[in-house]
This record gives structure tokens, C-alpha cells and sequence, in this order.
């Protein structure tokens, strides 16, 4: 009860306020997963107005190859990708040509090793917590195959996830690469072709 010859106290402070709170919380390494996913209920994505969702600079995007910048050949599924790439050196010039020709090179066998793993309908710029397992694990074995590492002891925990069965025969090839080139490739699956393909 305050009679009325006593004085209000008047407190003075800040508050973080719910954005500023949401955001610390979002991005906090001491965040657990079911957290971060309930901040995530509170926000939207959208595409950047100065580079169009590609997340890259606009001096990258000034660069062309055959009429095409770096964001839309990222848009493109790697079979696409490929098919682009097929004949590049005779859309180009003479001096573009010798510019380009060791880097056409690696980017030509990487992207046969994404599609040896049967992941021809996946765009470089996927983000890669949209990926389900056996994708990354893909992923990953297309990198093993084009280190060429030997003696090497390889665990895959059913890689065939997401597969379509079209394209069993390309990852069991790709896995045979990695046998014969001197590794051990130890499969967890369910799949039955991989299953009937393995040696044990």
C-alpha cells in the first residue's frame, strides 16, 4: 500500500527485446539442435535483392563463359552441368581455350565423380543441410574416388539412401573403384544389388 505522501520508485533499464533474442539464440554455438529448430519456426528466408539468392558477389557475377556467370551454371544439376561442358572448347577462343584448359580438365573429372555416385540430379548450390545421408555420404565417397588413396579402410553406412534404383550400378562401380585401386569398402546396407555385388 503506498499512501500518498510516498514517492513512486521509477527503475531505468534495457531490454535485449524477442528479435535481438531470437537471433542470439539462433546463432549461439551453446544452442541445442530442438532450439535452434523452434527459432527456425520464427523466420523466413528470402533472397538477397543485390545478388538474387546466389550468396555471391556482383563482381562474380559480371564474369561470363559462353553467355553463362558462375550462379547460373551453380543452378544447373550435374547432368546438365555435364552436357554444358560437353564441347565448351569450341565455344571458346584460342586464347580462352589455353586459359581454360587444365581447370575444364579437373572440373571435368569432378563432376564425373558426383555423377560415378549417382547424384546427376543435385545442383552445386544445394545447401548442404538438405542433404540426406547417403547424399553427404556420397559426396564424400566422390571426393575419396578422386584423391586415389590407397590402403585405405573405407565404412559406409548405407549409402544407397535416396538413390534412385536407376543408378544402383554407378555407385556399386564406384565402390568397386575404391576396391580395386587398393582400399577396403565395408557396407552397411539394405539394398539388394549391392548386397549380391560385394565379394563377402
Amino acid at each position: 500500500d503506498l499512501s500518498d505522501d510516498t514517492i513512486p520508485q521509477t527503475y531505468t533499464g534495457s531490454y535485449e527485446g524477442i528479435i535481438p533474442m531470437l537471433k542470439r539464440w539462433f546463432s549461439s554455438p551453446q544452442s541445442t539442435q530442438s532450439l535452434i529448430e523452434w527459432v527456425e519456426k520464427f523466420m523466413t528466408l528470402k533472397d538477397c535483392t543485390s545478388c538474387n539468392g546466389s550468396r555471391l558477389r556482383k563482381e562474380s557475377l559480371w564474369f561470363k563463359i559462353d553467355d553463362r556467370n558462375i550462379a547460373e551454371l551453380s543452378n544447373l544439376n550435374l547432368d546438365n552441368l555435364a552436357a554444358w561442358f560437353d564441347g565448351l572448347e569450341l565455344r571458346l577462343d584460342k586464347k580462352q581455350n589455353a586459359i581454360a584448359k587444365d581447370v575444364l580438365k579437373e572440373i571435368r573429372e569432378r563432376l564425373q565423380f558426383l555423377l560415378n555416385v549417382g547424384l546427376t540430379y543435385l545442383s552445386i548450390n544445394r545447401p548442404t543441410k538438405t542433404l540426406s545421408g547417403g547424399e553427404s555420404q556420397r559426396i564424400s565417397l566422390a571426393t575419396q574416388i578422386g584423391s586415389q588413396l590407397q590402403g585405405i579402410t573405407y565404412i559406409l553406412d548405407e549409402p544407397s539412401i535416396g538413390l534412385h534404383q536407376r543408378d544402383n550400378q554407378r555407385l556399386i562401380d564406384a565402390l568397386k573403384h575404391l576396391r580395386d585401386i587398393g582400399n577396403n569398402v565395408l557396407v552397411v546396407e539394405h539394398d539388394k544389388d549391392i548386397m549380391l555385388a560385394s565379394d563377402y
